[in-house]
């Protein structure tokens, strides 16, 4: 990283600075590994660039040399990453296959997991290096990235896809993927940058590039190479030329930084304009996030959906009248049925004795079954007989299969009831009178049953009123309900929008 950076910076030298100047670059340049890690301490780098210059100074050329070339063919301009694997590197003991065939693509999990390792191997297959084995020291960037468990380090393969669709595997150029990183702890920085003096503010902008490995290096040349390293002719001058260039960047500096923070000025009033009419960007933040004083909306929302909605009954007035009223005809009809049956009851006998004697005709199909005469020596065949007298007895049996029919819905009439009673008693479990009618069980007849709902108690009412009552309190309750479940629908609407917002200024925040 240090060594391309300077190249870059030797570009900006060509024919505009002084022959003895770039002799000086050019020289740093040949001996830049021995450079890189002395500081200013005690003089250490400035000594030894002295010590340099008076063994070399006569054969060191002061010609820029432009950045070489890159060789072959020029690399394909990839479209979009589409998958990598890594592994052995770093925290991936094996191959790790990744398909990033996506717009978006977020690594997260627990501390340990291989996200940084994910980064590096990202960093390495475009690059060609990983600033922070720079940045730790190491000479031999393997070691930094070979895996601790199996002492293996193996280049991770980066496959990509071109604006023809083609698929090919990354090649790393530093130049075309320099600025492709930028950390967030860079970006947490960078945000506090206007309360920093201009030295500090030219260190956090380099961080954010990426380029601190680089600063740290020119952080640590002498200012002056005066008198107390080397006798110089024309110092002043040059040290008067530096201070210029040093003010000329300072002031680039500046006008970028201004630029950047009109930026996001503008940014955060457009994001509040949206939010809301008249109110300001910190406005919009303590609103949405709330601080120490205040809840925000977010988190208002958040406990109010939360909290526990009302159970539904789904008990209605309307049902349980039209189920008295079910109840009531089929009454009414079954007592009217039942005096029918007891007008023909003298029927009922002679309906029943014809039954019996077909039934016996299987067990003695020759004989009468009274007087076990054979059938061909009786008056009338008893069998035809009972058979002729019961199609005459059709209308009776049409009056008890009718009675039969009335009881079963009379009876599936009540167990709905008994429903609705029993819904009734799990909202009102203390003193329900309704308890001793939870069902309706076959020691009393259904009439009886519905003799004892209508009935009139001590108090004035009847069992059913009672029923009526809690029903018509629980729908009311329902209603209530439904009502905040339309509520709640919006402020769920609301609370989406309201993060959405909150999501937009998190990723603001530098």
């Amino acid at each position: 990283m240090v060594r391309v950076e300077y190249l870059n910076f030797l570009q900006t030298l060509n024919n505009t600075d002084s022959v003895e100047i770039r002799k000086i670059a050019n020289l740093v340049l040949e001996n830049l590994d021995e450079l890189i890690p002395l500081k200013t301490a005690q003089g250490q780098r400035i000594k030894k660039i002295v010590s340099f210059a008076q063994l070399k100074w006569e054969r060191v050329g002061s010609e820029i040399s432009p950045l070489p070339a890159t060789l072959g063919e020029p690399k394909a301009k990839i479209a979009k990453i589409k998958s990598m694997t890594v592994g052995p590197f770093r925290g991936f003991s094996k191959p790790e296959h990744f398909d990033l065939d996506s717009n978006l693509v977020l690594i997260y999990g627990p501390n340990g997991t291989g996200k940084s390792s994910f980064c590096e191997a990202l960093e390495y297959c475009l690059l060609g290096n990983v600033e922070d084995a720079e940045n730790k020291r190491f000479r031999n960037q393997v070691e930094y990235l070979k895996n601790a468990h199996v002492n293996r380090f193996l280049a991770p393969i980066l496959q990509a896809e071109d604006s023809q669709n083609n698929i090919l595997s990354v090649q790393p150029d530093e130049q075309i993927y320099r600025f492709c990183f930028v950390e967030k702890n860079r970006i947490d920085n960078f945000s506090r940058i206007a309360a920093q003096v201009p030295s500090k503010q030219t260190e956090l902008i380099s961080t954010l590039f990426g380029l601190e490995s680089f600063t740290e290096f020119v952080k640590n040349f002498t200012p002056d190479m005066d008198g107390r390293y080397i006798d110089i002719i024309g110092e002043k001058s040059k040290e008067l030329g530096e201070k210029r260039s040093q003010l000329l960047g300072s002031e680039q500096q500046i006008k970028i930084h201004t630029q950047l923070l009109s930026d996001i000025q503008s940014e955060e009033i457009n994001l509040a304009t949206r939010y809301k009419e008249n109110i300001s960007f910190d406005q919009m933040v303590i609103e949405l996030n709330g601080n120490e004083a205040v809840s925000g909306r977010v988190q208002i929302l958040e406990t109010y959906l939360q909290s526990p909605l009302g159970t539904k009954s789904n008990l209605s007035q309307s049902v349980l009248n039209a189920l008295k009223q079910k109840i009531t005809e089929l009454h009414s009809a079954l007592i009217i049925e039942e005096g029918k049956l007891a007008q023909a009851s003298y029927q009922v006998s002679f309906k029943q004795l014809y039954n019996a004697i077909i039934e016996l005709q299987d067990g003695n199909p020759n004989q009468c079954p009274a007087c076990q005469t054979p059938l061909g020596q009786t008056t009338v065949n008893p069998y035809i007989y009972a058979r002729d007298e019961l199609l005459k007895l059709q209308e009776l049996a049409g009056i008890q299969n009718k009675i039969q029919f009335l009881q079963k819905q009379i009876q599936d009439s009540l167990t709905a009831l008994s429903q609705i009673i029993q819904t009734c008693l799990s909202f009102y479990q203390k003193e329900n009178c309704l308890e001793a009618y939870r069902s309706f069980t076959s020691e009393k007849t259904s009439s009886e049953w519905w003799g004892y709902l209508t009935e009139m108690l001590p108090d004035g009412t009847t069992i059913w009123m009672n029923i009526e009552v809690q029903v018509q309190a629980l729908e009311a309750c329902d209603l209530k309900i439904k009502q905040e479940e339309e509520v709640r629908v919006i402020k769920a609407k609301e609370l989406l929008m309201c993060r959405d917002f909150v999501k937009e200024i998190t990723e603001m925040d530098p």
